[in-house]
This record gives C-alpha cells, structure tokens and sequence, in this order.
C-alpha cells in the first residue's frame, strides 16, 4: 500500500478510539499488528481498512473483555464471535448481580440513624441564623439545604450559597448514633421555622430519612463542601487565629447602623453601585468608604450576616484573601464568612 494511503499512530488511534499505549498493547498481543513497520524506525503504519476492527476492539475493551477473548472475536468465524460475546455478557450480569448484591448489605450496615434530642426554640434561633445563606444554584444542589453536622456532643449547622457561609453550633440534651453529616433540605428547614414548638424537640438523620420533630423528608442527596477547611482558611473554628489581622470589636446593633445602613454618600457614592459596602479595618475601628485599603461588600449579604447575629457583640477580621469573618464574642461557634466583590465587576 502506498504510504500516502497510510495511517500514522496517532491518526489511527484518533479515528480507532484506542490510545497508543494500546495499540502497542494489541500488536503485541497479535490482536491488532500494523499493516507495515519502518525497518530502521520501528514505526508503525496502519490501512485505512483496519479503523473498523480496531474500532470493534475499543468497543469490546471498554466492556473489559479478557485479550484472549477479544482474539477470538477478531479472528473466529461470526458464531463463534457471536458465542464469545454472550458468554462474556451472561458473565458481566452474574458479575453485576453479585455486586448489587454486595451493594445493598453495605447500604444494610450503614442504615444507621444519628438521634439528638435539642430544645425547639435554640434550634429554631440557630436555623434562623444561617438561613439567609442557604444557596439555590441549579447546579449546586448540596447547597439547597442546611447541613446537620453531629460530631459527638456537639451539633453544628452550616449553610452556604459560594459567596457567603454561616456556621453556628447547637448545644445536644442528648445524642445516640456515630457521627454524621446530612443535609436538610430547606423546605423542611422552613417549614420548623413556621412552628412553634417548645421544650426538647427529636432530631434523626439518616442517608435516607431526616426527621425535624414531626417534619420528615428526604435528604438532599449530594455532599457537601469540606466548609471546615474554608473555616481553617479564614481562621479556625471557635478561636481568634493568627491567619487573620485587624480584628475589630463591634456590636451588631452598631455595625448595622455605621455601616449597613450608614450615610447617604455611602451608600451611593460616585460610580459606585448603592448595594456595596466598602470597608476597612483598623484596630479599633471600622472605615467605611472608598479610600486606600477598603475592601467590597456586598450589602445586602452583609446586612443580613449581621442581623443574624441578634444584639451580639461581635469580632471582625479580614483573611489574608480578603473574606470578612464575624464572630460572635461569647459565642465562638457562631461564624459567618463573606467574600470580598470586585469593584470592577459592580460599577455603575
């Protein structure tokens, strides 16, 4: 054959769908030998009319045939290919069958419940505190929900829609079952919030079940970001790191009014958009306005991070990645983190 007709390695892996290593693999096994071998290169060409075999190859190899059977198919005569392949589908069934099998006493063994028993109202308060940033990104359905993460003794409550997190712990009357992470869709998480329960209230959380008191529901089935290594990032859980810098102390109240709902001109500064925030932090105060080392906001999501918090009084820090940390003073479990908004991208 002319060598113009020819099909390089490449040119022939690209039309066969088999990757070189594999064609290497095949001449090896006299599955699949080029149709000519340079005598002092070594390289290998292949004809054009072995794309369709090397095709039926790819096929048979993506379904894990054993070499020896893929043999037998290239070169057998069509019943005896024919007999190869079902015999290898009646042992990819079995093969299935036993896993699925498998599969299910695994389910069986991890069909395990976490039960904590917690007062209704703290609840109701804690779930109030991270609702505002549940997410709703279609393409994020682990945030659509709270997630309940038990860790022994203790309870905490994470939501998240990527521009903003808030963490908050929940102190357990009781607790039965390992640890667990399950994410509770936030229908359930609203429709508890439109009660009005007292006293201890059951809480069960399970891959296929969460129960809030009398709500049950299916969890939302994905999993969700590792938020504690966000947290390690911007500061560890629960304590002042030395990964954070400028920490100003503030109370919620006052924050609101100095800085979410401050003056006029900021709020509406020249060629700036009215929903951001620019803030910076000085060791005993707040700057708020557009002015050398001031950080964006958005305002909406700040206002709401703060109205979380109640009367609190709070700790503000800055990451080194520019993300606002509040932190509750006497509540070192409660955290919401904010991500920095480029200016750039929000101007008027």
């Amino acid at each position: 054959m002319h060598p113009a007709t020819m099909l390089t390695v490449g040119a022939f892996s690209r039309a066969s769908g088999l990757p070189v290593s594999a064609l290497r693999y095949y001449d090896a096994a006299g599955v699949l030998r080029p149709a000519s071998v340079d005598p002092a290169t070594g390289y290998r060409w292949y004809a054009p009319d072995q794309v369709e075999r090397a095709r039926l190859v790819a096929r048979m190899r993506l379904t894990g045939m054993p070499v020896a059977d893929i043999c037998r198919v290239i070169t057998g005569d069509p019943v005896t290919a024919r007999r190869v392949v079902d015999a290898h589908e009646r042992r990819l069934e079995a093969e299935h069958a036993a896993a699925t099998g498998h599969l299910a006493e695994v389910r069986d063994l991890l069909a395990v419940t976490a039960r904590v028993s917690v007062d209704a109202a703290g609840l109701r308060a804690a779930l109030r505190s991270v609702r505002h940033a549940v997410g709703d990104d279609s393409g994020w359905p682990a945030l659509h929900g709270v997630l309940f993460d038990v860790d022994g003794a203790t309870l905490r409550l994470v939501a998240t829609d990527r521009c903003r997190m808030a963490v908050v712990g929940v102190p357990l009357s009781g607790v039965a079952g390992p640890p667990v992470q399950v994410i509770v869709p936030v229908a359930v998480v609203d429709a508890f919030l439109a009660g009005a329960e007292t006293g201890p209230v059951d809480v069960s959380l399970a891959a296929s079940r969460v129960a809030l008191g009398g709500l049950e529901a299916a969890p939302v089935d994905a999993l969700y970001p590792d938020y504690r290594a966000l947290l390690d990032a911007h500061g560890s859980w629960g304590a002042r790191a030395s990964s954070v810098r400028g920490g100003v102390a503030m109370s919620a109240p006052e924050l609101l009014a100095q800085v979410v709902q401050g003056p006029a001109e900021h709020r509406q500064g020249a060629g700036r958009r009215g929903d951001l925030v620019l803030l910076g932090l000085e060791p005993t105060e707040v700057r708020v306005g557009d002015e050398p080392g001031t950080v964006a906001f958005d305002r909406r999501y700040l206002a709401d991070a703060v109205r979380s918090f109640g009367d609190a009084d709070l700790v503000l820090t800055v990451s080194e990645r520019d993300a606002l940390r509040l932190a509750a003073v006497h509540r070192p479990d409660a955290v919401v983190l904010l991500m920095p908004v480029r200016l750039d991208d929000r101007a008027a």
